[in-house]
């Protein structure tokens, strides 16, 4: 990791304060960065880029499973791969079901046979939740963003209900289980910057989430603590929730026009390009983990913006310059039990050691 000596902060360029410091250069208590455990605030003191190395084996690609597919009752392994208006086997046929045959059926589906559920509990929870009409991009990301920053990745395991019928999960099907846990629980230590845009003519849009706090978040949590966060990437009504695993700075200009504000105390400002690596959706659901192949995918943001530095040297605030730009970050803890009809997930997640 690469950081900035002081030296180098020192050529950058100096501004007498304004008399009238704008206001929304600064952050609003929405957008403070203590909010996400950002303390280190001096610009020197940051390195200009850094990866989410602290747990190499999580922040894995996944399905968002798309509500008008059917969520979590999507059978993405079969032939005919289907969500909605399922039969499910009854008992008698499970028991004489192949193993592939097992295979095939939905994430929600195996839960429910290793729970011994025939009456398939958690399917039906999901089925009502499910919408053919739903937009494309509804879907559980946010509970997939939990789950892929709190556990490892999971691999295959098969596991046996109290009938003897051995169930296989891939990778996929703990995937989507623990996507929807995480979905449906309430949050455990949730932290929250910024708030949800729901219209481009919203001026407040424009700045709940200071370029400078963001800034902040993604230094201290990336590159000085290598833990990763999420980012809703895009700024208006949808919500598309992605991790945060990697981001590379670099100062690009000196000069500020000085139409441009600054926020009260401001000695000199930065102009700086950022681009961000968030993990991806999976092209294709998996029986097999992604980790490290060519199958985990990835994309990239760019962003670029003010920040502005006191006479210490300490980010105060900033300004963005590109129109794209995250909606929110937030991070949680680890789910600390798996209860109702979800509590056989604890058991694959204790077998597993994720």
């Amino acid at each position: 990791m690469k950081s900035w000596s002081l030296p180098v902060l020192f050529s950058l360029s100096l501004f007498p304060l304004a008399s009238g410091a704008s206001a929304k250069r600064a952050w609003d208590s929405i957008s403070n960065p203590l909010r996400m455990d950002a303390n280190e605030r001096n610009f020197a003191r940051l390195p200009l880029s850094g990866r989410a190395t602290a747990n190499p084996l999580r922040y894995w690609s996944s399905d968002y499973w798309a509500k008008k597919k059917g969520g979590i009752n999507y059978r993405w392994n079969a032939p005919r791969p289907a969500g909605l208006n399922l039969r499910s086997p009854a008992r008698e046929e499970v028991l004489h079901m192949s193993p592939e045959q097992l295979a095939q059926l939905a994430p929600s589906e195996k839960l429910d046979l290793l729970s011994g559920a025939y009456d398939y509990p958690l399917k039906r929870e999901i089925a009502r939740y499910a919408n053919p009409a739903a937009p494309e991009w509804e879907g559980i990301c946010n509970g997939w963003a939990q789950a892929s920053s709190n556990h490892d990745e999971p691999k295959p395991i098969t596991l046996v209900n109290a009938d003897g019928v051995q169930i296989p999960f891939g990778s996929s099907d703990v995937k989507a289980l623990l996507s929807w846990y995480y979905f449906r629980r309430p949050a455990v230590d949730y932290s929250r910057m910024g708030g949800r845009c729901r219209n481009k003519a919203d001026e407040t849009c424009d700045q709940d989430l200071n370029a400078g706090a963001f800034h902040l978040v993604l230094s201290n949590r990336l590159g000085l603590k290598g833990e990763g966060f999420t980012a809703d990437i895009d700024r208006y009504k949808e919500v598309w929730n992605h991790t945060a695993t990697g981001y590379q700075s670099r100062i690009t200009n000196n000069r500020v026009p000085r139409r441009y504000g600054r926020a009260r105390g401001t000695a000199r400002h930065v102009r700086v390009k950022t681009i961000v690596d968030y993990t991806f959706v999976l092209k294709k659901n998996s029986w097999e983990p992604v980790l490290g192949t060519v199958n985990q995918r990835s994309t990239k943001r760019t962003y670029e913006y003010y920040l502005d530095l006191d006479a210490s040297g300490a980010i105060i605030g900033g300004d963005w310059i590109t129109a794209e730009r995250p909606d929110f970050l937030w991070s949680t803890g680890r789910a600390t039990e798996f209860t109702g009809n979800m509590e056989k997930l604890g058991e694959i997640v204790t077998a597993l050691g994720i």
